[in-house]
């Protein structure tokens, strides 16, 4: 008799030329058969009178996928990127409930420190890497704003006073506003954490006066004219070529790249809509296809350029907006050091992946789009968060308002 065991990825893919490579988990199920009734390409037992319990054996096998199927769906929902550990514990405790042992937790919470907590919570909690990446980052802030001032976090003392001085050590670090914004926040999300254990936590931080520093930054879009002399690029290499295509599908759906590289043809209706399941909001939305998109999958076969890093792609997307001629010079204002400055690029070397969903949102409302149409797209819940999010220059805004009555009313002649 062989064991039987499911293959199963975890974590976070690598991407490895044209290919995402995955982590796999070997897991084994409590079930074991003869190899001589396995059949290797249905992964279930044979169909032969040799075996007569296979479909009974056969269904068990179905449960134990579909157990395995909603694990990692519940990841995906919760956002989480499991580690190997973390993926066999969900398993065991629906496939193998009775070898699970719950564990009472006996840790001492009260002695620890702010620092100590917030490790605690890195090494305890289902956090995604990038999660794990910030935690970090702060953990070491505060490890060092404790070295230079003498003195312990604790729980009583993260209060406005520490507030204020650790904002102003931040900023002192070079720090920009938003950046210091994330800091705080993190601390805020440990210390409700701590509060929420019944530790006696200065109640400071759920104060108004205690929020999370930000200014606005300078994101770029790309107006119709501009996307247009894009469109038009016909010198390019092949790999700028796709990564130029790719590009323009984000701009004229609003769709992320996470989702743009799983579009295809099964995707797009027969009345010309593109429907899909979003990867972030497991939301599914239906956009009206734009000729040049559906001139991107004619000219693809429908079957869109394999995906490459989102690293490379924002390094390839400016290299083809450069290409395009579109160099204006932009000037973004920022804080160093406590104060404003001034550093000014040509505008190609501030295009994302991301500003072609900010140009999808932009040029719509331009157009006059209805706001809430484009919000029910783009997956903005409040008006007020959607207008922080598009961007117009004051030349558009002012040939927007052209056409408005307000500066166009109606006279009596004389």
């Amino acid at each position: 008799m062989t064991s039987i065991y499911a293959r199963i990825p975890y974590g976070e893919p690598q991407q490895i030329g044209n290919t995402l490579k995955y982590n796999y988990l070997k897991y084994y199920i409590s079930e074991s058969i003869n190899p001589e009734f396995w059949n290797p390409n249905t992964s279930r037992a044979k169909n032969t009178a040799k075996f007569k319990e296979f479909p009974e054996f056969n269904q068990r096998l179905d449960n134990v996928e579909s157990m395995i199927n909603a694990v990692l769906l519940n990841f995906k929902q919760e956002e989480i990127i499991p580690y190997k550990s973390e993926l066999k514990t969900e398993l065991d405790k629906l496939i193998k409930p009775n070898k699970v042992v719950s564990v009472p937790d006996k840790t001492d919470y009260s002695k620890m420190g702010l620092v100590e907590f917030a490790e605690h919570l890195i090494k305890t909690l289902p956090f995604k890497r990038n999660t794990i990446k910030s935690y970090n980052t702060l953990k070491g802030n505060l490890e060092s704003y404790e070295k230079k001032y003498k003195t312990k976090l604790t729980f009583k003392n993260t209060d406005i006073d520490f507030y204020n001085s650790f904002v102003k050590y931040l900023t002192g670090l070079g720090l920009g506003q938003n950046t210091i914004g994330t800091r705080i926040k993190i601390i805020k999300t440990i210390l409700n954490n701590a509060n929420d254990r019944g530790l006696n936590v200065s109640t400071d931080y759920q104060k108004k006066s205690f929020s999370k520093p930000s200014e606005e930054t300078e994101n770029v879009y790309l107006n119709e004219t501009e996307l247009t002399a894009i469109y038009n690029l016909n010198t390019l290499p092949t790999y700028l070529e796709n990564v130029r295509d790719m590009f323009l599908i984000g701009c004229y759906t609003g769709l992320r790249y996470s989702d743009l590289i799983r579009l295809t043809k099964d995707n797009i209706t027969s009345d010309n809509i593109i429907k899909i399941k979003t990867e972030k909001t497991e939301k599914t939305v239906d956009i009206p296809i734009h000729t040049h998109v559906k001139q991107i999958f004619e000219k693809y076969g429908y079957q869109l350029p394999k995906p490459i890093s989102n690293q490379k792609y924002n390094d390839y997307i400016k290299l083809v907006v450069e290409h395009a001629g579109i160099k204006e010079p932009i000037t973004k204002q920022y804080r160093k050091n406590g104060m404003l400055a001034n550093l000014t690029e040509p505008k190609y070397n501030l295009v994302t992946s991301h500003t072609a969903r900010r140009s999808f949102a932009t040029n719509a409302f331009l157009a006059d789009v209805p706001t809430l149409s484009i919000m029910i797209i783009t997956g903005h819940k409040t008006e007020s968060s959607f207008m922080k999010y598009i961007k117009m220059s004051a030349t558009d805004n002012a040939r927007k308002l052209k056409t408005h009555k307000f500066f166009n009313p109606l006279t009596i002649a004389k």
